[in-house]
């Protein structure tokens, strides 16, 4: 009777080690699973975080101002070269030129319309990775007066209070009745009437930094950078591609 109530109690013992040899077991799989499936997180926000670098890598953007055959005498055939190997480090490159050449009475439609297209210019230069090019047109000697009939009789009168005041900043901006912006730039140009193609891309690019070259300093670039800050972009020049009327650095 004895022994057979000491086999029983050896056969407990054995199901009671195997029951904890298993449990072990087990936990020592679940361990194994949690460290496999951390790893596979890891990976998964490495994955992420790359494609997010490379999404803002891609929005490398330069912008490339009044760089026109019309204005050679300000700038060298070196210039033109160098800018085009400077364009291949940017993923997009925005050209805007000056329809000066065009006469004094163009079309409006580069005002207006977002989806106008420029082909075969002949005042406009190839640059690589050009994204689009967008027109514009600058204003000398040019006050309120010159924009009343696109403004609505209060806009008139706020800029007409703020001007008389002497409150008007640089990149205060207000809208017209086509929807445009007309800002104030105080400089050598003293207005900037933006067309919507470009407010368009400005507004597009609120969350990067942007590269201006092209020229000239304190007219025509300024009326681009001055704008694309007033609406929230931030904006950097490269001086080693920036002309003026004096002076080419390369």
């Amino acid at each position: 009777m004895k022994k057979k109530l000491v086999k029983e109690k050896e056969k407990e013992k054995k199901i009671l080690r195997n029951f904890h040899k298993e449990k072990k077991n087990r936990k020592i799989t679940l361990l194994s699973q949690v460290g496999f499936f951390s790893a596979l997180n890891i990976s998964i926000y490495r994955n992420m975080m790359i494609k997010t670098f490379e999404k803002f890598r891609h929005q490398n953007t330069l912008i490339i101002v009044d760089v026109q055959k019309s204005f050679r005498k300000f700038f060298t055939e070196m210039y033109i070269n160098k800018l085009k190997k400077y364009c291949k480090e940017f993923d997009k490159v925005y050209y805007i030129f000056d329809n000066h050449v065009d006469g004094k009475n163009v079309d409006q439609d580069y005002l207006y319309d977002r989806n106008v297209q420029v082909e075969g210019h002949p005042d406009l230069y190839e640059f690589p990775n050009m994204e689009d090019m967008i027109e514009k047109r600058y204003n000398y000697d040019v006050d309120v007066e010159f924009f009343k009939e696109i403004l609505t009789h209060k806009t008139y009168q706020e800029i007409k209070k703020l001007e008389s005041r002497k409150k008007l900043r640089r990149g205060d901006y207000f809208r017209t009745k086509e929807n445009t912006i007309l800002v104030y730039i105080g400089n050598n140009h003293m207005w900037f009437h933006c067309p919507k193609k470009l407010y368009e891309v400005l507004i597009e690019n609120t969350q990067n930094t942007i590269t201006i070259v092209g020229g000239s300093d304190k007219e025509c670039l300024e009326d681009v950078f001055i704008t694309a800050s007033a609406l929230g972009v931030g904006m950097k020049r490269n001086w080693k591609y920036i002309y003026s009327g004096s002076h080419c650095p390369i």
